[in-house]
């Protein structure tokens, strides 16, 4: 494996393989070595586990961590054969390639809508903002693997956890499970990379995916026709009332493609559906998954979120599971 930039760079052995090399780490059945290597961690783009999981699991197997704030380094070009006579001060060819010299692999977390702002600035559509993925050129040029981890398309290392999770929690096969993505309220529109890569990952493994989200909040339309390609049952519902017949219930909120860019419009048919907060009631059995950070009582109640039925923190402690064992994949020293 070269890079890791979406789901769809995995097949369903090579998921499988991360996954159970994840849980033997965890378990202490396997003990990577990193000694001697560099991870390079670029962040455009405000991080709490993503950084941490990835540079405290690199650096607890001997790994060297180096983390760039790209706020606070130059400003960077990314577009190609033009004169930089504006306000860049360097091309992110030329940034690429000097860092890949410095690092054994590199990890790059750049989403345009991932910010801290209280509200949404960017005015691109959802065609343009997909199609200006940083991570896709940064990949292209670099001269060592490049890791994902968040663009404006794709979020593959959280859908890895997430499967983990499920995977750990269950006795099922794979094609048994039962897992709805359900959208859930939020201030702000959110990112759609998350939420493609919990739709895909999962299907990819063969599981019965169901998206769960009011009309309008639909996903990528070639996000839906890969996972319904793959999953052994997948559906679109416009009412929460099918949770209670789930396994696992991943919440996510997420900008409407009807709306993108149009974000006073968004924010107006978003308020309508404020009735979406997940709470025990609406899961039943299910077990209950999010990614974090969360705006308690908003997304989730403060019960469901402290139940026993919750998961959320096991999923982000799997983040570093599945990463460290994901670079033991990448790097080539996966157990034999």
């Amino acid at each position: 494996m070269k890079n890791l930039i979406s789901c769809l760079d995995l097949s369903k052995k090579e998921i499988k393989e991360v996954i159970d090399l994840a849980l033997k780490i965890k378990k202490g059945d396997f003990i990577p070595d990193f000694s001697g290597k560099v991870l390079t961690l670029i962040f455009a783009s405000p991080s709490l586990r993503t950084r941490l999981s990835f540079a405290n699991g690199f650096q607890k197997f001997g790994g060297a961590v180096s983390v760039l704030d790209a706020a606070n380094s130059w400003n960077f070009e990314f577009r190609e054969n033009t004169k930089m006579d504006g306000t860049t001060q360097e091309h992110f060819q030329d940034m690429i390639r000097v860092v890949s010299r410095y690092s054994d692999v590199i990890g790059i977390r750049d989403a345009s809508l991932a910010t801290k702002d209280p509200v949404t600035k960017s005015e691109s559509s959802w065609e343009e903002t997909k199609k200006n993925d940083h991570l896709v050129k940064f990949a292209k040029h670099a001269e060592k693997p490049v890791i994902n981890m968040e663009s404006n398309v794709f979020h593959p290392c959280q859908a890895l956890a997430d499967s983990m999770t499920m995977l750990e929690n269950t006795e099922k096969k794979e094609e048994e499970i039962k897992v709805a993505l359900t959208w859930a309220p939020h201030p702000k529109p959110l990112p759609l990379a998350t939420p493609h890569s919990q739709m895909l990952l999962p299907s990819r493994l063969g599981m019965k995916v169901n998206l769960v989200c009011p009309p309008g909040f639909e996903l990528d339309p070639e996000i839906l026709k890969e996972a319904k390609k793959n999953a052994s049952g997948f559906e679109i519902h416009h009412e929460q009332n099918i949770l209670k017949e789930m396994d696992f219930v991943i919440a996510k909120s997420w900008a409407s493609l009807r709306y993108f860019g149009n974000w006073s419009e968004e924010k107006k048919y978003r308020n309508k559906f404020s009735d979406w907060t997940l709470n025990e009631k609406k899961i039943g059995k299910a077990k209950f998954m999010h990614c974090l950070p969360i705006r308690r009582n908003v997304v989730a109640t403060d019960k469901l979120l402290d139940s026993k039925n919750s998961l959320i923190i096991d999923e982000a402690e799997n983040r570093m599971w599945a990463q460290i064992a994901l670079l033991e994949k990448v790097l080539g020293k996966m157990a034999k």
